[in-house]
C-alpha cells in the first residue's frame, strides 16, 4: 500500500526536474528581455532583473523609425500573420471539403490514398528545399509572401485532413440522410450539418497548421531576401549577426515570436486534446 505513493511521489519529482532543466534557459531569456543591458553585463549574473524594463521591447517596435540597424518588428509580424492566417483558411477549406470525401464517399482506393496523405509526412522538408526553391523560381514567386502561402498549405493539407477526416467519421450518418429527406443537397447538408458539428476537428486542424507556419524557419530562409517581406523566425535570427551579445533584445524577440503560439496553446488546449484523440481513438 505504501509502494504507490512513494512511486508517485517519484514520478512528480523526476518530472518537476526535467521541466525545470527545459524550460529554464526558456525563463532566463525572457526575464533577460526585461533587464537594462548595463544589468546583464555585471557579474555575478542574477536570475530577476533588479529593474525591469521594456526597453528592449520598445526598441523592437519602434525600430523601423528610430533604427536603421534593427529589422522594423511590426511589419515581420505583419507577414507573418498575412501567410500563417491566409495559409491556415486554405488548408482548412480544402481539408473540409477532401475530409468531408473521405468520410462520406464511398471511392475505390479511400483508405488507401488517405494512408498516403500521412505516409508523405514521413518526407521531412529539408528534403523538398532544392526542388522547391527551383519551383518557385520558375513560378516567379521567388521573394514572395505567396510562395511560402502555398508551400504552407501544400505541407499542411495532409495532416489537417486526416483529423477532419477522423472529426466527420463521429458525425452520425443519420442526421445528415434526415437533412437530404428534407430536400438539402449534399452540399447544402456539408455546410449547414455536418461541418458545424465538426467544429473541433476544424479549429484543431487550424490551430496545429497557424503554429507550424508562424514558427517555420527553413523555407522563409531561402525563398524571402529582402528585409521588409521577411517573417518573425528570420528576424529573430538576425540577431546572431547584429547583436549577439544582447540578449535583452533576444529575448524581448524570442518573447514576441512565442507569445501568439502560447495564447494559441492556452485558449486552444481544449481542441488540441478532443480533436487528436477524436483521431487517434476511432480514426
Amino acid at each position: 500500500m505504501t509502494r504507490e505513493p512513494i512511486a508517485t511521489t517519484l514520478f512528480a519529482l523526476c518530472a518537476g526536474v526535467i521541466a525545470l532543466y527545459i524550460t529554464f534557459p526558456i525563463l532566463w531569456l525572457i526575464l533577460a528581455s526585461f533587464k537594462p543591458a548595463s544589468e546583464l553585463a555585471r557579474l555575478p549574473a542574477t536570475i530577476l532583473p533588479d529593474e525591469f524594463t521594456l526597453g528592449a521591447y520598445r526598441d523592437l517596435l519602434t525600430a523601423g523609425t528610430q533604427s536603421s540597424q534593427l529589422l522594423d518588428w511590426r511589419r515581420l509580424i505583419a507577414n507573418s500573420f498575412f501567410i500563417s492566417v491566409t495559409s491556415t483558411v486554405i488548408v482548412v477549406v480544402l481539408a473540409s471539403i477532401a475530409g468531408y470525401a473521405f468520410a462520406r464517399i464511398p471511392f475505390p482506393g479511400r483508405d488507401l490514398i488517405l494512408g498516403g496523405l500521412l505516409v508523405s509526412r514521413m518526407f521531412q522538408g529539408a528534403v523538398l528545399l532544392l526542388p522547391t526553391y527551383r519551383l518557385m523560381v520558375f513560378l516567379g514567386l521567388h521573394d514572395s509572401p505567396w510562395a511560402l502561402i502555398l508551400i504552407y498549405s501544400a505541407f499542411g493539407l495532409p495532416f489537417a485532413t486526416w483529423i477532419i477526416t477522423a472529426g466527420l467519421r463521429e458525425i452520425p450518418m443519420e442526421l445528415e440522410e434526415a437533412a437530404m429527406v428534407d430536400g438539402a443537397s449534399r452540399l447544402q447538408t456539408m455546410i449547414r450539418v455536418i461541418l458545424p458539428l465538426a467544429v473541433p476537428s476544424l479549429v484543431t486542424a487550424a490551430l496545429w497548421h497557424f503554429v507550424g507556419s508562424w514558427a517555420e524557419f527553413a523555407f522563409a530562409s531561402i525563398l524571402l531576401e529582402s528585409p521588409e517581406k521577411k517573417t518573425v523566425t528570420l528576424g529573430l535570427v538576425n540577431f546572431v549577426d547584429y547583436f549577439t551579445l544582447e540578449f535583452n533584445r533576444v529575448g524581448a524577440a524570442a518573447g514576441l515570436v512565442a507569445l501568439p503560439i502560447l495564447v494559441i496553446f492556452f485558449f486552444g488546449q481544449r481542441y488540441f486534446t478532443r480533436g487528436l484523440l477524436q483521431g487517434a481513438v476511432k480514426g
